[in-house]
């Protein structure tokens, strides 16, 4: 079976018979483009489930448990107002588009790789009301990338989950609140 590189598909090489697929679900896909991305997603899980129920053999498992997690990453970036492009962090920071991109190689800011558009987005949640990076935010998310294991996905999720021990809390809200410490042990925590 012969394959080819499929245009916005990344790295991902797919067969004719994959390319058809894609370009079936992109046709539904557009077909309701005035829905969210997150609902998007959430009703491809639902038709997943549907069309597959709860997965009999261990790749029909593996399928489903993919969809999930496309639902949960669209979550996360959907999340306490969605994304910003770097040009727009770079306005609200006042400093250079190129400075921005230091800053999120230097890991001082978080953004995932939208690999359409080949761009960097923001989460707009590690920014406060003023358009400045929240007070505590870079030396968390510095304790966060000491441990390699962690992706941008789960270090999202470490700021946006609630969580028992902080009494039901998310990190992101002791943050906002100014409870540095508590931000700071709850992530040495999560890493160890």
């Amino acid at each position: 079976m012969t394959t080819v590189a499929l245009k916005h598909a990344g790295s991902l090489e797919l067969s004719k018979d994959d390319q058809a697929v894609v370009k079936e679900f992109n046709s539904v896909l557009r077909k309701h483009a005035k829905r969210s991305a997150g609902s998007l997603a959430r009703l491809a899980s639902v038709a997943f489930g549907h069309s597959f129920g709860g997965g009999s053999t261990r790749r029909e498992k593996l399928d489903l448990a993919m969809a999930r997690g496309v639902l949960a990453r669209q979550e996360l970036m959907d999340e306490e107002g969605g994304s910003l492009s770097s040009e727009a962090v770079s306005g609200l920071l006042n400093i250079s588009k190129q400075a921005v991109m230091k800053r999120l190689k230097a890991g001082t800011l978080l953004a995932w790789r939208e690999e359409r558009l080949k761009a960097a987005r923001f989460p707009r949640w590690q920014l406060d009301v003023h358009g400045h990076v929240l007070p505590g935010f870079e030396e968390v998310l510095g304790i966060l990338n000491q441990d390699e294991r962690l992706d941008v996905w789960a270090k999202m999720l470490f700021f946006l989950q609630e969580k028992p021990s902080l009494g039901g809390k998310r990190p992101l809200d002791l943050l906002r609140e100014k409870k540095l410490d508590q931000a700071r042990l709850s992530a040495q925590a999560y890493v160890e």
